[in-house]
């Protein structure tokens, strides 16, 4: 065991080293810790080191938690997943066929307002939750409830809604109470103000390290404003059967809709025996993943947006399991003819968890640019004159093909990007 923790420490070292990973992470097999560190800076100005107690946004993974607090209310006979969304927010549009369950499975048809092109603008501006929903109750329906799923963070912020009005608690009180509380998360719960002990966001491109704009919690809600630390979500992957009887944990990790090769359960996605919840928020990235067959947790935080953290949990996940794995290489890159990088501007439409997304490709001198709906403009650089990498919400390495479309890889996930015409 003592060198496969070796080999988990030399990994992560070499992403650190390369400029690709700030953060903490840890790797159990069932309640036995084997591996956990914290590499480079919570707050790079002041030199503050990371730490398996470090406290980091999650983004997405609060979802994971507000669909554990919902069917803890299910359990306790205060609603159904079945329950049409306009027996809990009445007056609310087509809510007598949209259901708690849709909502859950990103299957509700609602349109996602993170997706908008004033998100960014506005992110860090606080908002209540009824300004929130106001931006979005209103915007037609992208399909009929159930018919297929497209990620959507509006559904998660309904459901925060949900609780609140369901248990009488704020949704934070009621995590802390029923979540946190009974499983000693002590430093995990809504993002608000910068605090002690709590990573700050940041970019890195060219060896340089810049803080990211601030996401105030209010934008994200209950679909992704919650902060953790590795250690607090070891105790949670080990808790979950204290806080959920064995037909409702069944139901959080049950693959009820797919899309693009995905399996979703309810704030989770699912792939084989692999259970996923993965979040980032400006400036961040995460992934918790349980590998259920042999009980190995492998969690990665990073204040890094554009940390290779996708691929360290499977390189660290590879170690543990006794699997063949690679360490990382320093990408290479190369000068490519200003008239080439002319091919390539445009818009260009994708689709991701069955969520559809703009791609905005511009020349800026002697560099393209890219934009995508949420996320921050940031370099495209070429390592050949058909391949450009990326670092936005993880890496990217984007691959300009004949046919006019972009083949990416997102963070170890295969995206196709279609030329808007």
């Amino acid at each position: 065991m003592f060198f496969r923790s070796r080999r988990m420490d030399a990994l992560v070292r070499a992403y650190t080293r390369l400029g690709r990973f700030s953060g903490a992470v840890l790797v159990a097999r069932g309640d036995r810790r084997l591996f956990a560190k914290g590499y480079g800076h919570a707050d790079h100005e002041h030199a503050v080191p990371n730490t398996p107690r470090t406290a980091f946004r999650i983004g997405s993974q609060t979802k994971t938690f507000t669909a554990i607090a919902i069917l803890r209310l299910q359990e306790e006979g205060r609603l159904r997943v079945t329950d049409p969304i306009g027996h809990h927010l009445p007056g609310y549009p087509h809510g007598d066929t949209i259901t708690l369950h849709h909502l859950l499975t990103n299957t509700s048809g609602i349109p996602d307002y993170v997706t908008t092109d004033d998100f960014t603008r506005v992110m860090g501006t606080p908002r209540t939750r009824e300004a929130l929903i106001a931006g979005f109750k209103d915007r037609p329906p992208l399909f009929e409830p159930g018919a297929r799923m497209s990620y959507s963070n509006s559904g998660w912020v309904l459901l925060g809604e949900v609780i609140e009005r369901s248990s009488g608690l704020t949704y934070g009180a009621y995590l802390r109470r029923h979540v946190f509380g009974p499983l000693a998360m002590e430093r995990s719960g809504l993002t608000g103000d910068p605090a002690e002990g709590h990573a700050l966001g940041h970019m890195a491109s060219d060896g340089r390290l810049t803080r990211t704009p601030r996401v105030h919690s209010s934008s994200q809600d209950a679909a992704g404003a919650l902060h953790s630390t590795a250690e607090d979500l070891h105790r949670w992957n080990r808790g979950l059967p204290r806080l959920l009887r064995p037909e409702s944990l069944a139901e959080l990790v049950k693959p009820h809709t797919a899309a693009d090769g995905t399996g979703y359960g309810y704030g989770c996605a699912v792939r084989g025996d692999r259970v996923e919840s993965a979040g980032g928020a400006i400036g961040f990235v995460s992934v918790s993943a349980h590998y259920r067959r042999d009980d190995l947790f492998v969690t990665v935080l990073s204040n890094l947006e554009n940390a290779a953290f996708a691929e360290i949990e499977a390189g660290l996940a590879a170690v543990a399991r006794g699997e063949p794995y690679e360490l990382p290489g320093r990408r290479v890159f190369v000068t490519v003819n200003p008239a080439v990088l002319d091919r390539y501007t445009g818009r260009y439409t994708m689709r991701y968890m069955g969520r559809t997304s703009t791609m905005h490709v511009t020349r800026d001198g002697d560099q393209l640019m890219v934009e995508v709906q949420g996320l921050v403009r940031t370099e495209l650089r070429p390592m050949s004159e058909t391949r450009f990498f990326a670092r936005m919400k993880g890496e990217v390495e984007l691959d300009f093909l004949a046919t006019g479309e972009v083949a990416l890889n997102w963070a170890g996930q295969d995206v196709t990007a279609r030329p808007v015409t």
